[in-house]
């Protein structure tokens, strides 16, 4: 149900379908073919398809693995020595799958969806229509938060009413929208109507959950906006009960990848095969590892996720003849480093293997790829009753946002450690040549989670809210960028809006004013061209600057960001692998 073998089936049908049309239409009624404007028309158009396809590029193709040098690393999930997220440049990335992909697909199935229930009189797509509502707001709601205001209300209309230069809408109009179509769509999903069934990767048509999915989504999007808008957060999460919302793993929105094709499996595995081994340089992040580490040490972290989504480290000093031995760092992550003129010396420290690859766990063919976690909706929750938004124990409810995450760790680990006999070698080309395939027993050993470490955890001060009110929301956000890895770019969202977790940054002597991570992405220079007017309008009521630093509108947190205690370290001599 959740696999791409679907996708694949339904792309093969069409053709041959499309195949068919072709053939015929060649050679009969040659009159009537050429007067027609498209040969594909709306009537014999698979929306099953277009909705397959979204879901395939928007929560496997285009989403972030976890393990590159963009939004992820930016709030220490992860770390890139070449320091790329610090490049500024053109950015359309995420513009060009919305308006080229999701959202015009998503638009164009409500529209066909629409035209067929008024002709056949009755409302059996509506289940359809509104599983496409909810994906278009979700789709809509990350491109607004990487750019800020953008085409909205008039992109992505109908042919017949496309405008070719859509306005930029306001970002907290955006969200007001938002909020009304996950509404609406969650109370137009019947379970007596016709849904996509083995279409949709995600739940395999089931309404309930797609309507927890929607009510998950607005908890998400209300707690978006309260530092900008305190009622609008309220009041749009007020109706929601634990009840309406995705709250066990069984619910969680994903999609798993597929290892029928290349182009449908893990990234991170398809990187793995082709380079031989050669996993590159993604090191965990500091911010990262430091949590899962919590009150225990670098060799034994009180949090049992740690050896899932690292492997120790190890390098070796060129020093004093005699001591160039050896040393292994154990989970060791690294700080965020500028971009262009680093000091050498402050980089030295986090060569030569001495920072924490990702486990082998991430490079399984078959994997999940989130959207929405139960483990997130817990700890939105817990936010949500820390500071009144929502009546509830905001202790007992960021308990359970642990323990989603504790289990969903376990999911991960028991899907992938079957499929890990086959790559573990090559995984340790690098470090271990003589790998010896004895030694697996003791790394899956190493990897499991324990019920005594799980017990051990909370029996830690980690597991339990403490200290102000505003001590309790940072335990809150740390343990949430936990459970959001790999997705860095909701990872971003949230640093962004509240400030947390505490990233630790390193001395770039070519940056200047509020530091290099940035608060939003320039919109792409090609709209300067083909729709300029707006453009220039839109630039207009941000100010006049384009560019990384200036706030969008729901990036309200006075207080954001929580600055790092601590300072990056340096050291004369680099490590050697």
């Amino acid at each position: 149900m959740r696999n791409m073998k679907t996708y694949i089936k339904i792309q093969l049908v069409f053709v041959l379908a499309l195949g068919m049309i072709i053939f015929n239409a060649c050679t009969d009624d040659f009159e009537r073919m050429n007067t027609r404007n498209s040969l594909v028309t709306e009537d014999l158009i698979n929306v099953d398809l277009m909705f397959t396809r979204v879901q395939v590029y928007a929560i496997h193709r285009d989403a972030p693995n976890g393990m590159g040098g963009g939004n992820e690393a930016f709030v220490g999930m992860t770390n890139r020595g070449d320091s790329r997220p610090f490049t500024v440049g053109d950015a359309p990335g995420e513009w060009n799958s919305l308006y080229g992909n999701y959202a015009r697909n998503l638009a164009d199935i409500i529209n066909i969806c629409n035209k067929r229930n008024l002709k056949n009189g009755d409302n059996k797509l509506d289940n359809k229509i509104a599983m496409a509502r909810i994906m278009k707001a979700w789709a809509f709601a990350r491109v607004t938060e990487v750019y800020g205001d953008i085409p909205y209300s008039e992109a992505c209309l109908p042919v017949e009413e496309a405008i070719l230069q859509p306005k930029y809408d306001t970002q907290k109009s955006i969200y007001e929208d938002i909020f009304k179509e996950l509404k609406e769509a969650a109370a137009q999903l019947n379970a007596s109507n016709e849904s996509y069934g083995s279409a949709d990767l995600i739940y395999g048509g089931d309404v309930t959950k797609w309507k927890k999915l929607a009510n998950s989504l607005r908890l998400r999007y209300a707690l978006r906006v309260r530092y900008a808008d305190a009622e609008m957060a309220k009041s749009n999460m007020s109706d929601l009960s634990e009840a309406d919302l995705i709250t066990s793993l069984d619910d969680d929105a994903f999609i798993m990848t597929d290892d029928s094709d290349q182009e449908w499996r893990n990234r991170n595995y398809v990187g793995l095969i082709n380079s031989n081994g050669n996993i590159g340089g993604a090191n965990v992040g500091k911010v990262l590892m430091d949590i899962l580490i919590g009150n225990g040490t670098n060799f034994n972290p009180i949090d049992p996720r740690a050896a899932i989504v690292a492997d120790t480290s190890w390098a070796k000093w060129p020093g004093t003849p005699g001591y160039e031995q050896y040393s292994s760092f154990g989970y060791r992550g690294a700080p965020l480093l500028g971009g262009t003129v680093v000091p050498v010396e402050m980089k030295y420290p986090w060569g030569g293997g001495s920072v924490s690859k990702f486990s082998a766990v991430w490079y399984a063919s078959v994997i999940e790829r989130p959207m929405l976690r139960s483990s997130e909706v817990y700890f939105a929750l817990a936010e949500a009753a820390l500071f009144g938004l929502k009546t509830g124990d905001a202790d007992a409810l960021y308990k359970k946002g642990m323990d989603q995450a504790i289990a969903w760790a376990q999911r991960l680990y028991a899907n992938s450690q079957p499929q890990m006999v086959d790559y573990l070698k090559l995984y340790y080309t690098d470090a271990y040549p003589d790998w010896d395939k004895t030694w697996e027993a003791a790394y899956f050993a190493d990897k499991e989670i324990t019920q005594a470490e799980i017990d051990a955890l909370k029996a830690d001060a980690v597991y339990t809210l403490s200290g102000t009110d505003e001590e309790k929301h940072e335990m809150i956000m740390n343990q949430k960028l936990v459970a959001l890895y790999p997705d860095g770019d909701e990872g971003w969202t949230e640093w962004r809006r509240t400030g947390y977790p505490r990233v630790l940054i390193g001395t770039d002597l070519s940056l200047e004013g509020d530091g290099p991570i940035p608060r939003r992405m320039p919109w792409p220079q090609n709209e300067q061209s083909v729709n300029g007017v707006n453009y220039e309008a839109a630039l207009k009521a941000f100010g006049g600057v384009d560019d990384r630093h200036t706030r969008t509108w729901f990036d309200a947190n006075p207080a954001a960001p929580h600055k790092h205690p601590g300072t990056v370290p340096t050291q004369p001599l680099p490590y050697v692998q």
